[in-house]
């Protein structure tokens, strides 16, 4: 049974075009209801706009800074518990908006430091901390074969003998080790 022509022909039963390259038909609103707007209604209007983009490049740049803060960090564990904690502390020191590394790092430190809330990676604190007990050591070591070599004739004929002794016993101990790194004798 076929439907009649003039069935067929009406707006809510005709379909305009083939496919999905066939015409499309719009329907504009008419807009002489819409009220005129002042020009600080426009204008708050367009402020408004601006500070939404603004807020929302801020928060694509916020995220950026965390991915960069989260690569450096290996110890803190990208988790949704710890991203809210990070982000509130970083809304409690600097505002809400656009937060930078450094506001990351010191958000880090705070909560780190100061609390316990953080979850981190055990693993990776202990070999961050190996690593940095034998920096500290190497570094004093440093700085103690500095003060002997760098003592002035007067400033060596100022110390104790027993100090002179000490002395020459650490810089021999320092050839003999230099002497073993580069093969022996």
């Amino acid at each position: 049974m076929e439907t009649p022509r003039h069935v067929r022909a009406t707006d809510s039963s005709r379909s305009f075009g083939t496919g999905i390259y066939g015409n499309s038909v719009v329907h504009y609103e008419s807009t002489d209801n819409e009220p005129e707007l002042s020009a600080e209604q426009v204008k708050a209007a367009y402020n408004a706009a601006v500070r939404e983009d603004q807020a929302a490049q801020d928060k694509l740049e916020t995220q950026k800074n965390a991915d960069a803060f989260i690569e450096v960090h290996k110890e803190f564990i990208d988790n949704t518990a710890n991203a809210h904690l990070l982000l509130n502390q970083m809304n409690t020191m600097f505002g809400e908006g656009l937060h930078t590394i450094e506001h990351f790092e010191q958000a880090y430190e705070y909560l780190r430091t100061k609390t316990n809330f953080l979850k981190l990676d055990a693993k990776e604190v202990e070999k961050q901390r190996s690593a940095a007990a034998r920096q500290r050591y190497a570094d004093a070591r440093a700085v103690e074969a500095n003060r002997i070599t760098n003592l002035s004739e007067a400033e060596l004929e100022a110390l104790p003998l027993e100090e002179i002794r000490r002395l020459d016993a650490v810089e021999r101990q320092k050839q003999m080790r230099r002497i073993a790194e580069e093969g022996g004798w």
